[in-house]
């Protein structure tokens, strides 16, 4: 389904606010900080850059830190924590800002070490592969999309290469992301049984939350894809 240049520089838009704010929440990633402390600093860097609203449950963000980075649940029930974050902990924020019913969509992964946020390599060997598996199966992702592919089959695809990887999906519907609306109760799902097809609709999100079994940590990167010219491509 191809958006009209106006449509489309609107989505762009909404999600530039979403990668931007993620970037700046990192200086508010810090020991004593709570699941709780970062919403509040997510929805006030997100108002600053222009957010009218928050689409998923008017939550503005999904914070995940500590011992809680495996949790999945739908947003109506979701509630942050108010754990301290400790000196070596990793963190995971989700946003979902809207500007004008417009949705924006991303989550990052956040490591700190000795109190600083420091790159997945430095934070340890574990936290470098469970990036490196996201990196995996967003090129994966890339090279075997298709439009004429259902949600179906490229979450088999995805699910295959996540095995390969030695990595769990951890999301609780089973879900590796979904399409991008207006409707939240509407969307179609990136699961085991959506036949949907991925040019029906303008795009949809890729947002694997992953962890290795037995492992306390628990992964996401999240972005928004689009078909051109027959090719995926980042929105």
């Amino acid at each position: 389904m191809a958006l009209t240049g106006t449509d489309l520089a609107r989505y762009q838009t909404a999600q530039a606010l979403a990668r931007d704010s993620l970037d700046e929440i990192a200086s508010c990633i810090r020991p004593g900080a709570t699941e709780a402390s970062l919403m509040e600093d997510c929805r006030r860097i997100m108002d600053a850059h222009g957010a009218t609203g928050y689409w998923w449950y008017g939550i503005p963000a999904v914070i995940l830190a500590g011992p809680r980075l495996h949790v999945s649940e739908e947003g109506d029930v979701y509630q942050p924590a108010t754990i301290p974050i400790a000196p070596d902990d990793m963190v995971t924020i989700d946003v979902a800002p809207e500007i004008d019913g417009i949705w924006g969509d991303c989550a990052r992964s956040f490591f700190l070490k000795d109190g600083a946020i420091v790159p997945p390599e430095v934070a340890g060997a574990a936290q470098a592969e469970g990036m490196a598996a996201e990196a995996a199966l967003h090129a994966h992702l890339l090279a075997v999309a298709r439009p004429d592919m259902t949600f179906q089959q490229l979450h088999g695809a995805m699910a295959a290469r996540l095995a390969e990887l030695g990595f769990t999906n951890l999301d609780f519907l089973g879900n590796f992301g979904h399409n991008i609306g207006d409707d939240l109760h509407g969307r179609a799902y990136m699961d085991a049984n959506c036949t949907v097809r991925l040019d029906s609709v303008p795009m949809f999100t890729f947002e694997p939350h992953i962890a290795k079994k037995g492992s306390p940590l628990a992964f996401k990167y999240e972005e928004v894809y689009r078909f051109e010219d027959g090719k995926l491509v980042l929105l």
